[in-house]
């Protein structure tokens, strides 16, 4: 089937450099970039193989990529890298590394909430779902699956805070660490 007649291969094709460039700005050296980029393609594929709907799929396609940028630095779990001390404060560049490197850490707080805020939140945030959709999936109305994504933002929030010491400027992270907890992790490991 040609991309013309494909509708997921004509988004892909479309898409592509776009996705490109936003694995690029999200990882650390150029080389997984198109490795990343076809394990989004592969993803869409299987997802739409196995009949589901994906009414947004240009939305799908970019939250598949977050997904994949978040699993490739979790893959990399061990793996040290020299921190460069001469980096000026502020950099832009620096300030989306800290933010990715942020939210590859935020899977594992999502997974530990109850169900029902972990499965709308991962629908919604991760798999790029709408909240209609969720809803019909699910049998229950719109306005429920928003309050459960709300609760669930909420409870992730003040989780990660609780952490975490998180700094933001522009709406980008500008800093963030772990906090110390005398008794251990606290949960928070």
């Amino acid at each position: 089937m040609s991309p013309a007649a494909d509708p997921l291969g004509a988004h892909f094709v479309r898409l592509r450099q776009g996705l490109r460039g936003y694995l690029r700005r999200r990882l650390p050296e150029a080389a997984p970039v198109d490795d990343v980029l076809q394990d989004v393609f592969v993803k869409a594929v299987a997802a739409r193989q196995s009949g589901r709907d994906i009414a947004n799929l240009n939305g799908w396609l970019y939250a598949a990529a977050r997904t994949a940028v978040a699993d490739y630095y979790r893959s990399r779990d061990g793996v040290s890298e020299a921190l460069d001390e001469n980096l000026p404060v502020g950099n832009e560049a620096d300030a989306l590394r800290l933010h990715t490197e942020l939210s590859s850490c935020l899977r594992g707080f999502i997974d530990d909430l109850p169900a029902h805020y972990r499965d709308t939140l991962i629908a919604t945030e991760l798999e790029g779902r709408t909240l209609r959709a969720l809803a019909e999936a699910q049998g229950v109305s719109v306005s429920a699956i928003k309050s459960r994504a709300a609760r669930g933002k909420r409870l992730l929030r003040a989780r990660l805070l609780a952490c975490c010491h998180v700094e933001m400027q522009g709406g980008l992270v500008s800093d963030y660490h772990r906090r110390a907890s005398p008794t251990g992790d606290g949960g928070c490991a």
